[in-house]
């Protein structure tokens, strides 16, 4: 919906993104407006802006007016929600569950599987893969990284080709991965900065503290508990916190490993700005040789990437191209023809210069 600046409110996700006769956007659309990207707004003197009808707390955004579309202040209880929908109710929901975990409350199998199955019943496709780390906040993150992770490892374990069974319990075991954060003695996720040595070595106790919550509780499979008590092992024996190798790792662990350090990365935390989802599948395929399994890896890349000729980029430096040509071994690193030089960029030969982000055609600054 088109709704002026001065009746925006913090939780507004921009539909589109936000150009001021720049070839970059001044914002980028999926952003979760702040109160300081609002003031931005207003400084830069925006009249208007196209929002989604959701706020990111899953509330529906009802603006004092709208600008010629007054039909949509609200939404049609007949609709069926849209993906985006269901996963904000579900951070929301998941919000609550953690915090009564966070007061003594026993997880309760038929409630998770209550905001899981809905989900795992609509699984999206590339475009809102690629796009989901957008919808977050910093103050909020473990919640929306959590419910991510589910539906990631579950999508993962859809392409390896998993029975129904088993997607629904490795997509369980993601999003429960980190609730043995909830027994910390310290609020980890309010740290401004890195964690001191103390606090580190509490941190990785949680996937043990998470086992221990969830193995006595009927409903989840001895993967889906392998899967939360190993998702931080690593291949070669690095990770925590028994310092397990590839091949006593459990097949869900390996998934969900995968999907975690993604989303994390892209994400936005206090202490860190989040990164293009193309530079960080490029991370995890050369930074994490040898940590993550290869053929997952694979498979992961191959259900995220949604790269192909005659696509439109942005890069990191702010130019705008046309995907020409894509290298097998590097994806990630395509030949892409300039708009502004009619030049070609062989993007592999720029390691300082990543994809940004896929633009839509109509998406071009000049029309702003």
């Amino acid at each position: 919906m088109k709704v002026k600046v001065e009746y925006l409110i913090p939780g507004c996700i921009l539909s589109e993104d936000i150009y001021k006769k720049t070839n970059t956007p001044l914002m980028k659309k999926k952003t979760v407006l702040m109160e300081d990207d609002i003031d931005t707004l207003k400084a830069y003197l925006v009249p208007f802006v196209i929002v989604e009808s959701k706020l990111v707390n899953g509330e529906v955004f009802e603006p004092k007016s709208t600008i010629n579309e007054k039909s949509e202040t609200k939404t049609n209880d007949s609709e069926e929600p849209s993906f985006i929908d269901l996963y904000l109710s579900a951070v929301q929901q998941f919000k609550k569950m953690f915090s009564h975990w966070q007061g003594g409350t026993k997880v309760d199998a038929f409630k998770i599987r209550k905001l899981f199955l809905p989900l795992y019943e609509k699984l999206p496709g590339k475009e809102q893969l690629i796009e989901i780390h957008h919808y977050g906040t910093k103050h909020d993150y473990i919640y929306f990284h959590s419910v991510a992770v589910g539906i990631l490892s579950a999508c993962l374990g859809k392409k390896m080709n998993l029975s129904n069974g088993e997607i629904i319990q490795l997509g369980l075991a993601g999003l429960l991965s980190d609730c043995g954060m909830t027994k910390l003695p310290f609020n980890v996720f309010e740290k401004q900065g890195p964690l001191t040595v103390e606090e580190y070595n509490e941190v990785k106790e949680h996937p043990v503290v998470g086992y221990r919550m969830l193995e006595a509780v009927p409903g989840f499979s001895k993967g889906a508990l392998l899967g939360v008590l190993q998702h931080h092992e690593r291949e070669d024996g690095t990770g925590y916190p028994m310092g397990l190798k590839g091949e006593k790792l459990h097949l869900f662990a390996k998934i969900i490993s995968i999907c975690d350090i993604y989303h994390a990365m892209t994400s936005e935390r206090h202490y860190r700005t989040k990164q293009s989802p193309y530079k960080v599948i490029e991370s995890l395929d050369k930074d994490h040789f040898g940590k993550i399994d290869h053929i997952i890896l694979s498979a992961f890349k191959s259900m995220m990437l949604d790269l192909a000729i005659g696509k439109k980029v942005r890069l990191s430096n702010g130019a705008v191209g046309e995907i020409l040509f894509i290298e097998d071994k590097d994806p990630t690193r395509p030949l892409i023809k300039l708009d502004e030089t009619n030049s070609l960029l062989k993007l592999i030969s720029y390691p300082e210069i990543f994809i940004e982000e896929l633009i839509d055609e109509h998406d071009d600054p000049a029309d702003n």
